[in-house]
């Protein structure tokens, strides 16, 4: 029996806000017949279920995916290889397997190898994140006029499964994109990963004017990464560390560069201390255009702009960086001895994250991305 939907059956693995938002638009774009939910969160499941969103709720993996044609896994990276495992030996012949990790060579490597011969794998990375998470967090338009990144591994033998999951995306306004996948591991640990390693560290000089942010847009845009999930985030600093050291290095190297220049302020020039301004109004400036500046020797070096590549997050944190610098460059030299103390302890934190991110120390990783 003929119907309209795109496919008769699907599954989602994981109802945090990316799977949540994409079994809403299944369901409102009318994409599939039956949309089955798979997560270990029993509460997660019956709210799913109680707004209607989903057909079917199960904490089994491998019981979620049968006779299903597409099956999404929107789960943290560490979980992918044993998610995949686990529903392998269920997958319906000719099914499609995609998921929306964002590091996606660690993806690939992570799934492929457990997949049968018989089914297709399509690596996607939705660029629609959000500090929020959580099933309650998710909603239908959240991929509209957003950019979806495939990495396949074999794009010339998969035009039948590009048609469909581009058909699929643009359903919900997304666009799709495809890279290699070492390329866009590359990309965004400048444009995503960096930046949300760089708010957690640099919200914390903030904590004390925090009563300031209520009215300042400026700072509730810079420090808004700094609310989202730390435990995602330390797996996939971990999954990418290799190209999220090589950024943060650079990174550094700039703001000791800073350090050096204002340690050479001419002697005369004025110390004044006003902390709030420092910390709320200059320190931001030159973290983000720190940021700015790393970004474009990268881009340079790989001959292409990232620009377009970027999200929100890093809209965000750069913001600083985009008011006229005149005033702010009077004040930073101005008040150089309050800089250097603020950047030289935002340096030895990013140091910590880093020494973390090499030793592939969870912990430290996590006590380091944590507020104080």
């Amino acid at each position: 029996m003929l119907n309209s939907f795109l496919f008769e059956r699907i599954t989602i693995i994981g109802l945090g806000l990316i799977g949540s938002s994409i079994a809403r638009a299944a369901r409102e774009y009318k994409l599939a017949e039956t949309i089955v939910a798979c997560d270990p969160n029993e509460v997660s499941l019956a709210f799913a279920r109680k707004q209607g969103f989903i057909d079917t709720a199960t904490q089994n993996a491998a019981a979620a995916v049968a006779d299903s044609d597409l099956v999404i896994i929107a789960t943290p990276p560490s979980t992918l290889h044993s998610v995949a495992l686990e529903i392998a030996p269920r997958l319906k012949p000719g099914a499609i397997v995609m998921d929306t990790c964002s590091v996606k060579q660690f993806a690939i490597d992570s799934i492929l190898p457990c997949l049968p011969k018989n089914v297709d794998f399509l690596p996607a990375h939705p660029i629609a994140g959000s500090e929020q998470s959580g099933v309650s967090a998710g909603r239908a338009n959240l991929f509209d006029k957003k950019r979806i990144i495939v990495t396949p591994d074999d794009p010339s033998q998969k035009s039948h499964v590009l048609q469909q999951i581009t058909t699929f995306w643009q359903a919900m306004g997304a666009r799709l994109e495809g890279m290699p996948p070492h390329l866009h591991d590359m990309i965004y640990a400048y444009v995503s990963h960096l930046p949300q390693v760089l708010a957690f560290v640099a919200t914390r000089p903030l904590m004390a004017q925090s009563s300031l942010f209520d009215n300042d847009q400026t700072l509730q845009k810079f420090t808004r990464l700094s609310g989202s999930d730390v435990t995602l985030w330390v797996d996939i600093c971990l999954t990418n560390r290799a190209y999220i050291v090589t950024a943060l290095d650079r990174y550094m190297d700039v703001i000791i560069h800073i350090i050096r220049e204002l340690k050479g302020a001419p002697e005369g020039n004025a110390d004044l201390a006003n902390d709030t301004l420092i910390k709320t109004v200059l320190f931001p400036r030159v973290a983000a255009s720190c940021l700015v500046s790393t970004v474009m020797e990268a881009e340079k070096k790989a001959g292409f702009s990232f620009a377009r590549y970027a999200g929100n997050g890093f809209a965000d944190f750069t913001y600083p960086a985009t008011h006229p610098p005149e005033e702010d460059i009077e004040n930073i030299s101005n008040h150089y001895s309050g800089m250097m103390d603020v950047l030289a302890r935002y340096v030895e934190e990013l140091t910590v994250v880093r020494e973390a991110l090499v030793s592939e120390d969870a912990a430290q990783v996590r006590e380091s991305l944590t507020q104080p």
